[in-house]
C-alpha cells in the first residue's frame, strides 16, 4: 500500500513557538523584582523583533535574577530553540538545543505538572532528537503527560499521534487521531493522519471508510482517491474502484497517474470500451510506454481482437522477456489467433530465459503451459516429451500437474494401459484415485471404475466424495452424482463447490426448477461466483424466461471474467433471446474470437446472422460449426439446409 500523505505528515515545529497558556508561566511569581519583569519583557520584545543574541542575553539576565522561575526558564528555552533553527552550523544548532534542554529540565523540576513546561520540553526534545536519538523518548513522555492530563490539546495530540506512527505503534496512533477527530471534526489533516494510522494498523475496512470521509471533506485529494481505489481493487471490487476514480473533480481527474489507474480499473471491472477510451490517448501521447501497451493489449485480447492484441503484447514484452505472466498471456492470444508455432516459440524462449535468470519455478510453470499447448493442439508426442523432465525436476505442485497432463495425453491417444501404469507408480492420494477411476471408465473397464468410485463415495472425507462427483460429471454421468452431492450438502450446507455441482447436475438431468433453486443458493452463499452467474443466466436465456434477469446475471459474470468466451457467448445469447440482435451480434462475434474452436458459439453466431438477414455469413459459421463438432451436427445441418428456403430460419 503506497504511503500518500507525506506532505501532511510534516509536523509543524511552530509548536515550540506557541505562546504559553499556563498562567503560572506567563506572569512573574509574587515577590519577584521589577528588574526580572523588565528583563523578561525586554527579552520577549527583542525576540519578536528578530534580535536573537540580544534576546538571549536578556533571558540570561532574567534567569540570574530569578533562577527558580519556571516561566523564565520556559521562555528562555523556547528562544534557544528558535535560535537553533537559524543556526548556520550543526555544532551551533546542537549546542543551542542542549542548552534549551537544560532549561526545560530545570523548569520541569520546578513545575512538573505545568502543561506549558511539558509542551516546550517535548518540542525541544523533538528538535534535539536529530542529534540525540535518546531525546525522542523524552519528547514522547512529555507529550503523553500533557495528553493524559489535558486531552483537548489538539497540537500535542497531532504530534503525539505522529510519534506513535513513526515508532511503529499505529494502534495507539489510531486512538489519538480518533479522539482528535472528535475534537476537530471535518478536518482534512486529522482525517489524513487517521487514515494513515488505520492503514498501518491493517484495519482496512475502517481505513476505507476514513478515506471516503476524507474525500467528502477534500474531494480534490488525489492521493486519497487513488489509494481508496487501490484498496477497493485489492478486495476485488474493481467496479467501486473505477467509480471512485471517475468521481474525481475535473482538474484532479485529468492527472496522468489517475487516468492510468482508471484505465486498469475499468478493464478489471470488465468495462472494455471505456477502458480503451481512457488508455488510447495516454498511449498516443507516449507510444513507447510498455505498461500502457500491455493494458491495451489485454483489453483487445478480452475483446477477441487477437491480431491487434498480439502486436501490443509483443511490444509490451520488449525488454521483458523474463516476465512469465506476459509470456503466458501472449502465447494464449497467439494460440487463439491460430499462430500456434509462434506461441510455442514464445513459451520455449521464455522458459529458457527464466532458467538462465535463476527462476526455475517460473520456468517450470511456463514449460507446463507449453506441454498443455501441445496437448490442446493434438501434438501428443511433443506434449509427453515436454512433460518428462518436469516429472523429474519440478516442484511437488508442478510434478502433480505434469502427471495429470501426461495421463490425459496418454488417454487422448487411447494408450490406457500406459496411463494406468503412470498412476500406479504415483504415491496414493485422492487425486490419483479419482483420476484412475476416470481412466478405467474411459478404457471401458466400467466395473473397476464403478468400484473405485463407490469406495470414494462411501468415505467420510468430503474431498473424496467431491472428487468422485467430479469424475462422474467429467464422464457425463450426472445422475449418480446427485445423491452424493445431496449427502455432502446435508453435512456441509455452505460447501460452494458441492452446491454448484449439484445445480449443474440438476440442469443436465432435466430438473430445471431444482437447478435454478440450487444455483440461487450458490449465489446466496457467494454473490460473485461467476460460474453460477453465467450458468443461471444461460438457463434462463435458453428457456426464454426472466430474460432481463438473465442479462444482468451474465453481464456480471462477464465483468468478472471479461475474456471468458463462454460467458461472453451467454451474454450475446441473452441479447439474442431479447430480440436485440445488433448487440447480440457484437458479443457473439467477440465470443467466437475468444473461443474459435467452440461449435456451439459458432452456431449461436449463425443464428444471429440469420436474424439480421446476413445469410452468407450464417452459412459460413454453420459450416465451421459442423467442422468443429459432431455433437450438434444434426441440428446445425438442419439450420444450414433451411437457408436454402428463404422462408425458413432457425428457431429462436
Amino acid at each position: 500500500m503506497k504511503v500518500f500523505f507525506r506532505s501532511l505528515f510534516v509536523v509543524s515545529l511552530a509548536l515550540a513557538a506557541v505562546a504559553p497558556t499556563d498562567a503560572a508561566a506567563q506572569t512573574p511569581a509574587p515577590g519577584e523584582s521589577a528588574e526580572v519583569s523588565y528583563q523578561f519583557a525586554l527579552a520577549k520584545l527583542l525576540a519578536q523583533e528578530g534580535e536573537i543574541e540580544e534576546s538571549l542575553a536578556a533571558f540570561e539576565k532574567a534567569e540570574k535574577l530569578a533562577p527558580d522561575s519556571p516561566y523564565v526558564l520556559v521562555e528562555y528555552a523556547q528562544q534557544l530553540a528558535r535560535s537553533a533553527q537559524l543556526a548556520r552550523t550543526p555544532e551551533v544548532r546542537t549546542n543551542a538545543l542542549r542548552r534549551a534542554s537544560e532549561k526545560v529540565e530545570k523548569a520541569r523540576r520546578l513545575a512538573p505538572d505545568s502543561p506549558d513546561v511539558l509542551r516546550t520540553a517535548g518540542s525541544v526534545y523533538l528538535d534535539l532528537a536529530e542529534q540525540d536519538p535518546t531525546a525522542l523518548a523524552r519528547a514522547r513522555e512529555a507529550f503523553e503527560v500533557v495528553y493524559r492530563n489535558q486531552q483537548a490539546d489538539s497540537q500535542i495530540m497531532l504530534v503525539l499521534g505522529r510519534l506513535y506512527l513513526d515508532q511503529g505503534e499505529p494502534d495507539k496512533a489510531v486512538e489519538v487521531f480518533r479522539e482528535l477527530g472528535r475534537l476537530i471534526p471535518q478536518n482534512r489533516t486529522v482525517q489524513a493522519f487517521l487514515t494513515e494510522a488505520l492503514l498501518r494498523a491493517k484495519k482496512t475496512e475502517e481505513a476505507e471508510k476514513a478515506l471516503a470521509d476524507l474525500l467528502a471533506i477534500a474531494p480534490d485529494s488525489l492521493e486519497a482517491r487513488m489509494t481508496l481505489a487501490e484498496m477497493q481493487g485489492q478486495r476485488g471490487d474493481h467496479r467501486a474502484a473505477a467509480d471512485t476514480l471517475l468521481g474525481a473533480p475535473e482538474g484532479a481527474g485529468q492527472d496522468l497517474r489517475l487516468r492510468r489507474q482508471l484505465a486498469w480499473s475499468l478493464y478489471l471491472a470488465g468495462d472494455l470500451e471505456p477502458s480503451l477510451q481512457v488508455v488510447d490517448p495516454l498511449l498516443k501521447a507516449d507510444p513507447t510506454d510498455r505498461h500502457l501497451a500491455l493494458l491495451k493489449g489485454l483489453v483487445l485480447a478480452a475483446e477477441g481482437r487477437n491480431g491487434e492484441a498480439v502486436r501490443l503484447l509483443s511490444q509490451a514484452r520488449e525488454g521483458q522477456t523474463e516476465d512469465r505472466a506476459l509470456a503466458q498471456s501472449l502465447a494464449r492470444v497467439l494460440e487463439r489467433d491460430g499462430q500456434v508455432d509462434e506461441a510455442v516459440r514464445v513459451l520455449s524462449e521464455a522458459a529458457g530465459r527464466l532458467e538462465k535468470a535463476g527462476k526455475p519455478e517460473d520456468a517450470q510453470a511456463v514449460r507446463l503451459d507449453l506441454a498443455q499447448l501441445y496437448a490442446d493442439t493434438k501434438r501428443g508426442d511433443q506434449a509427453l516429451a515436454t512433460i518428462e523432465p518436469l516429472l523429474q525436476t519440478g516442484t511437488p505442485a508442478v510434478r502433480a500437474q505434469a502427471l495429470m497432463l501426461r495421463v490425459d495425453t496418454l488417454v487422448a491417444a487411447r494408450r490406457f494401459d500406459e496411463a494406468l501404469g503412470e498412476l500406479d507408480k504415483a504415491a496414493p492420494s485422492t487425486a490419483i484415485a479419482s483420476k484412475r477411476a476416470e481412466v478405467l471408465s474411459r478404457a471401458g473397464r466400467e466395473a473397476e471404475a464403478t468400484a473405485q468410485l463407490a469406495k470414494m463415495a462411501a468415505s467420510d472425507d468430503p474431498l473424496q466424495i467431491l472428487s468422485a462427483v467430479q469424475v462422474y460429471q467429467r464422464l457425463d454421468k450426472y445422475e449418480p452424482s446427485i445423491p452424493l452431492l445431496q449427502k455432502l450438502i446435508e453435512r456441509h450446507p455452505d460447501n460452494l463447490g458441492a452446491n454448484f455441482l449439484l445445480g449443474t447436475a440438476y440442469e443436465r438431468t432435466g430438473r430445471h426448477e431444482q437447478a435454478v433453486e440450487q444455483l440461487r443458493r450458490v449465489l446466496a452463499i457467494e454473490p460473485d461466483f461467476h460460474a453460477a452467474l453465467n450458468y443461471l443466466g444461460y438457463i434462463y436465456a435458453e428457456r426464454g424466461e426472466n430474460l432481463e434477469e438473465a442479462l444482468a446475471l451474465v453481464r456480471r459474470a462477464v465483468s468478472l471474467e471479461p475474456d471468458n468466451g463462454a460467458y461472453v457467448d451467454s451474454l450475446g445469447w441473452a441479447y439474442y433471446r431479447l430480440g436485440r440482435f445488433e448487440q447480440a451480434r457484437g458479443y457473439l462475434e467477440r465470443a467466437a474470437r475468444l473461443e474459435p474452436g467452440d461449435a456451439t458459439l459458432q452456431e449461436h453466431l449463425g443464428d444471429v446472422y440469420v436474424a439480421l438477414g446476413q445469410m452468407e455469413k450464417a452459412r459460413e459459421v454453420y459450416r465451421r460449426a459442423l467442422e468443429l463438432d459432431e455433437d450438434n451436427a444434426e441440428q446445425v445441418r438442419r439450420k444450414l439446409d433451411s437457408l436454402q428456403d428463404p422462408d425458413s430460419s432457425p428457431r429462436r
